[in-house]
C-alpha cells in the first residue's frame, strides 16, 4: 500500500480508499502516471453502490484540463457513460489530442477500470473571443441561505420520492443544495417536469485551482434528472421504484467561475419517452449572469416484471 492508500497488486492500480474530506476538489483530482494519462484518486458512491455520476464527470473534466493550455478554460464537455463504474477501485484516464488550433484545443478521454471502459468524453477549450453576446435574464426570488437544508424537510413530503429510487434526504458533504417552494417542487400532487434548486461546492477552491469547471461537473449531475421524473410522481406512488440511470451529459461554460459560490439551476424536461427522459438546465449565478447550460439523458424504466 502506497502513502495514499492504493493498494498494488503486480504493479496495476486496483484499490482506492473511501473519500473521508468535504472537498469536492479533491473528489476530481487526479494523479499523473504518465504522459496524457492520468489515475482517480478518491471514491465517491452513489446509493446504487456505483460511482457517483458527477464525479465521473468532474474526473474526465480533470482528464482534460490537465492536457490542455492552461490559458484556455473549458468551453464543452460532452460524456457518455458507458458502464457503472466501481467506486472502490481506481479509474485511469487517458487524454487523446485532438486539436490545439488557433482558438480551440480539443481533448479525447476515455476511462477504463481494469479491462472494462466506463466512459467516454470529449472537452474544448477556449479562451473568451470578441463576438456578440445575449443570455437568458435571470432574476434571484430568494436568497438561498434563507432555505432549508434538504435534510429539515419533513419526512411525509420526502417519502413520496419512493418511486424515484436514488432520490433521499441525503445531501453529499461537499455541496451545499437548496430548495425553494419545496413542498410545491416535491409533492407528488404538484410535482412538474421542471425543478429549480440552488447550489454550490461547501469549501472554496484553491487559489488559481484549475479544477473549476471539473468541481461543476462534479456538481451539475445532482438532481438535474429529477424534472424528467418528478412528473410522473402520482402515477408512480403504487409501483415499484424506477431504475434511474444517466446514459449522457453535457456541459457548455459560457464563461469562467467558481463554483464555490450560490448558482441557481433551472431544469426542465420537453421529453420523456421509450425509457429515456431529456433535461435541460440552465444555470445563474446570483447576479444574474449565465454561467452554464446542461442536458441529460437518463434511462428511467420499470424494473423487469412490474406490469
Amino acid at each position: 500500500m502506497d502513502g495514499q492508500g492504493i493498494r498494488i497488486a503486480d504493479g496495476n492500480e486496483t484499490a482506492c480508499d473511501p473519500w473521508d474530506d468535504r472537498a469536492a476538489e479533491a473528489l476530481v483530482s487526479l494523479e499523473t502516471i504518465a504522459p496524457l494519462r492520468y489515475r482517480s484518486r478518491f471514491g465517491d458512491g452513489n446509493l446504487n453502490g456505483r460511482s457517483y455520476g458527477g464525479q465521473i464527470l468532474g474526473q474526465a473534466m480533470m482528464a482534460a484540463t490537465l492536457s490542455a493550455p492552461e490559458d484556455r478554460p473549458a468551453a464543452m464537455l460532452q460524456l457518455l457513460f458507458l458502464r457503472g463504474a466501481d467506486p472502490a477501485r481506481r479509474i485511469t484516464f487517458d487524454a487523446r489530442v485532438l486539436q490545439d488550433g488557433k482558438r480551440f484545443s480539443s481533448r479525447h478521454v476515455v476511462g477504463q477500470q481494469g479491462e472494462q471502459t466506463v466512459l467516454s468524453a470529449q472537452a474544448t477549450f477556449c479562451a473568451p473571443q470578441p463576438g456578440p453576446q445575449h443570455a437568458v435574464p435571470f432574476a434571484p426570488q430568494e436568497d438561498p441561505e434563507s432555505l432549508p437544508e434538504l435534510s429539515m424537510i419533513p419526512d411525509a413530503l420526502m417519502a413520496q420520492l419512493r418511486p424515484l429510487g436514488p432520490y433521499s434526504p441525503l445531501i453529499k458533504p461537499s455541496m451545499d443544495f437548496r430548495v425553494p417552494e419545496i413542498e410545491r417542487q416535491l409533492s407528488a400532487a404538484t410535482a412538474e417536469p421542471r425543478l429549480r434548486f440552488w447550489i454550490r461546492s461547501r469549501q472554496p477552491l484553491a487559489t488559481g485551482s484549475r479544477a473549476q469547471a471539473a468541481v461543476f461537473a462534479y456538481l451539475s449531475d445532482w438532481w438535474l434528472n429529477f424534472s424528467s421524473v418528478g412528473g410522473h410522481l402520482r402515477d408512480l406512488q403504487a409501483r415499484a421504484p424506477l431504475y434511474l440511470s444517466s446514459l449522457n451529459h453535457c456541459i457548455w461554460f459560457h464563461r469562467a467561475f467558481s463554483p464555490d459560490a450560490w448558482m441557481h439551476v433551472d431544469t426542465e424536461s420537453p421529453c420523456a419517452d421509450g425509457g429515456r427522459g431529456l433535461s435541460i438546465a440552465r444555470v445563474h449565478d446570483r447576479n444574474g449572469s449565465m454561467l452554464a447550460t446542461s442536458i441529460q439523458e437518463t434511462l428511467m424504466v420499470h424494473p423487469d416484471g412490474d406490469a
